[in-house]
């Protein structure tokens, strides 16, 4: 916790992510210091002092961020670059005793996402990750609602997420992008499933492909699969990445008394006793964080205590989307999440802890 002076911040990735993060951290009311940015890119780092307003110590190297860590008075770092390195900024970050706001997803592959959770909290600093549906009014309060069971028990859920996504720069290389769009943006709506529904993922079945507009490419753009998780519940996830210039998603909760369906900022249910589709009245709880970097900082600075993004999350995520891909890969094979985190020697009860 600092309450003396600014955080000493410094960003690992000052892309087209990575650069608003900074500058929404820099600018938040408690005051944020952004000290070293590293990133390969020289006209990034440009762009990013410009904005700011003042330079910062500047690293280029693919090695770099360990010297950004270890040649500047840090309290905390931000990781926003390509997914598959995420692992090893982490790491190290969390080894030299920062504090650490990771982009999404947090680490590739469940193994390696629990192994840093240990590390994290083992280590006594904060960690969150940028998942941040967890600060919408419409999921903050349909997950409060589902926990207190206004829906009944939930049955089904129906997940649809189209997107003009072509796989540019990095994300288009399965040595960086760790999964393609199903590990890029579809992570986003496997996250706000599980973190809604408090729920666990026991199996995923399916098919991905790598077409975009008819060409083929070199990672996961297009996936349909089926989901189970360990309330019961079971339902569709399916990741569109070539509609032309557009977003599209589709997010409904069934429940024994009825669905939730999410339509630009209203959540609205449908009463399946009535016949009735009406809109939810939505607040956020007194003092709930705005935004990823808005919770890291008042977290930083002891003005708020809870963590609505912590590193479990990630866990149970990675956890999924791994359980997706293997699917997609073995010509739709049901994988069972149990049998992956058998590989490293755990079980779903280490995903259980908030």
């Amino acid at each position: 916790m600092l309450n003396k002076r600014k955080i000493r911040f410094g960003t690992i990735g000052c892309g087209n992510a990575g650069s608003y993060r900074t500058r929404t951290l820099a600018a938040h009311p408690l005051g944020v210091q952004i000290s070293a940015v590293a990133d390969l890119e020289m006209p990034n780092l440009d762009r990013l002092a410009s904005t700011l307003g003042y330079d910062f110590v500047r690293y280029t190297g693919d090695q770099d961020y360990r010297r950004l860590i270890d040649e500047n008075d840090l309290d905390a770092v931000g990781i926003f670059t390509p997914h598959a390195l995420h692992y090893d900024h982490v790491k190290y970050a969390i080894r030299k005793g920062l504090h650490v706001l990771i982009e999404k997803p947090m680490v590739c592959g469940v193994a390696n996402a629990l192994e840093i959770t240990r590390l994290m909290r083992e280590s006594g600093k904060i960690g969150i990750v940028h998942y941040q549906r967890h600060y919408e009014e419409k999921y903050v309060k349909a997950r409060e609602l589902i926990k207190q069971g206004f829906l009944g028990d939930i049955k089904h859920f129906f997940i649809y997420m189209a997107q003009d996504w072509y796989g540019k720069t990095w994300r288009g290389e399965p040595e960086l992008s760790g999964g393609g769009q199903i590990n890029d943006s579809g992570s986003h709506y496997q996250d706000i499933l599980l973190w809604m529904l408090n729920a666990l993922p026991i199996s995923a079945e399916g098919t991905i492909d790598s077409i975009y507009r008819g060409k083929k490419g070199k990672v996961e753009y297009n996936g349909s699969f089926n989901v189970e998780l360990n309330n019961g519940a079971n339902g569709r996830i399916i990741i569109i990445s070539d509609i032309p210039g557009g977003f599209r998603d589709d997010v409904r909760i069934v429940g024994t008394k009825g669905s939730f369906l999410f339509q630009d900022n209203r959540l609205i249910f449908f009463d399946a006793q009535k016949n009735t589709y009406n809109d939810i009245p939505l607040r956020k709880p007194k003092n709930y964080p705005d935004s990823p970097c808005d919770n890291f900082v008042k977290m930083l600075y002891g003005k708020n205590r809870i963590n609505r993004v912590p590193f479990i999350f990630g866990c149970r995520v990675a956890l999924l989307t791994e359980a997706m891909l293997r699917s997609g890969h073995n010509n739709g094979k049901k994988i069972f999440c149990a049998d992956i985190l058998k590989e490293s020697k755990h079980s779903l009860a280490d995903l259980e802890t908030e």
